[in-house]
């Protein structure tokens, strides 16, 4: 007998990336519901054949398993309704860490990298033949999606610290690319994010794998059993990069384990940060047993998934990026990697803040990430359906505005993505690198210049 899953909130990237793998491990019909608004996962569900229902709770009534979206609470009509029935609810976490029960588990943890470095893993292990079961949070064009079902023994999946969410996970391998507060909604402080780090690391068996950034300064917070490999930048990393070149295409360098170089490597994306993605990516390949000349070739002129730096095209001789960097850290990091491989152009930022809670957290950081951007546009904050605006809440993309100008950089602020798009029109100079950035809806922006 079929089992019938029904998803709440399918169209989350997850989840859509859960239903598409669900019926290849589980003997299952699947279904799902969302809002009408369009996302990028609609046309990946509607390739696979799953048909989106508007939200109704009579879509559960003949589920036997419902999986919710971390969007989503209790008060949801059709949890009411599945919970009513006494049908079973897992949230999103829970039902992914379910699945990777049922297979050998792969993690890729941290605050920033984490899709991508998931996204070279799986090009890798599915290069070499390994077939494994893939989640990713991202639209990745080298593995056909945000999701592979894989025949192998292997699942790797993309693990959010938010909400602790990945503790439900047991892996036997985990990258950690990096530790900092990014959920100050959740988490207190710091502390409280390296402990979550910790518990998730500890469960790690003696015969797995940690790898883990050697330059983190939070490294020496991490305790496990499982054997610990290090990669970097540094001459004390295990796996590191020497004599890199960067250009507007990416990056290519040698790639050094254990101090024997292996050889040489270019990659399609740009930024130190897509560097020691690729490095916890072929130091976690290699200690699963896959042939060095094999990593390499694999992920030679890896080009990038949705969002992460993407090239959308050109517009009066500008080029337009867009990316999903909503950190501090994130946005620094991407506009050194934008100054690398694009030194002669001027850098126009388009940020987007998201959520109220972590702009208001890491406001003064906001401020200081603009550095080699040469003029900043910043959109009102875009509020994640997971929290409510606050009520006479002090910080805003306007105040944001007046602090990094202080800095002596141009920026200037918009109440809305149309009018950014018209002022970017009339202001538009063939020299010019446009780079949207934040995790809501910003890339709207770029999708109107270039269309």
């Amino acid at each position: 007998m079929l089992l019938h899953i029904h998803f709440v909130g399918i169209k989350g990237t997850g989840m859509s990336a859960l239903a598409q793998i669900t019926s290849t491990i589980e003997d299952t019909i699947v279904t799902g519901s969302d809002v009408n608004q369009k996302f990028f996962t609609d046309t990946i569900l509607e390739r696979v054949g799953i048909t989106v229902l508007d939200f109704d709770p009579e879509n559960v009534v003949n589920a036997d398993l419902v999986v919710t979206s971390a969007a989503y609470d209790e008060s949801h009509p059709e949890v009411v309704m599945a919970k009513k029935l006494n049908i079973p609810v897992l949230t999103y976490p829970q039902f992914l860490g379910k699945l990777m029960s049922e297979k050998k588990g792969i993690c890729v943890a941290g605050t920033h990298g984490k899709t991508t470095t998931t996204a070279m893993v799986g090009k890798i292990l599915l290069y070499t033949g390994y077939d494994p079961t893939i989640v990713v949070g991202s639209d990745v064009p080298c593995i056909g999606g945000n999701a592979h079902a894989g025949r192998g023994e292997l699942f790797l999946a993309e693990s959010c610290e938010y909400r602790r969410h990945f503790l439900n996970y047991s892996p036997e391998h985990l990258i950690i690319t990096n530790m900092e507060l990014d959920h100050p909604d959740y988490y207190k402080d710091l502390n409280d994010v390296l402990a979550a780090f910790s518990e998730l690391a500890a469960k790690l068996p003696e015969h797995g794998n940690l790898i883990i950034w050697q330059e983190d300064p939070n490294r020496t917070h991490i305790k496990t059993r499982a054997n610990i490999t290090t990669y970097g930048l540094t001459s004390e990393a295990d796996f590191r990069a020497e004599n890199t070149i960067y250009n507007d295409t990416g990056s290519s360098f040698d790639v050094i384990i254990k101090g024997t170089n292996v050889g040489r490597i270019s990659l399609a994306v740009s930024g130190k940060h897509n560097i020691l993605d690729a490095l916890g990516a072929i130091a976690l390949t290699y200690c699963l047993g896959v042939p060095t000349n094999s990593i390499l070739e694999a992920l030679n002129d890896f080009n990038g998934t949705k969002r992460r730096f993407e090239r959308l095209g050109t517009y009066k001789g500008a080029v337009i990026v867009d990316d999903y960097a909503h950190h501090p850290t994130e946005i620094q990091t991407t506009l050194d990697g934008a100054r690398l491989s694009y030194p002669g152009r001027r850098i126009r930022a388009v940020f987007q803040p998201h959520t109220f809670s972590r702009t208001e957290k890491l406001f003064y950081e906001f401020s200081q990430a603009f550095g080699e951007a040469d003029e900043v546009v910043l959109a009102e904050i875009f509020s994640s359906a997971r929290e409510k605006k606050p009520d006479n809440n002090p910080i805003s993309s306007a105040k944001l505005a007046d602090l990094i100008r202080e800095r002596g950089i141009t920026t200037k602020y918009f109440p809305t993505l149309e009018e950014i798009s018209s002022y970017l029109d009339q202001t538009l100079k063939e020299n010019d690198l446009v780079i949207t950035l934040g995790a809501g809806d910003v890339y709207k922006v770029g999708l109107i210049l270039v269309s």
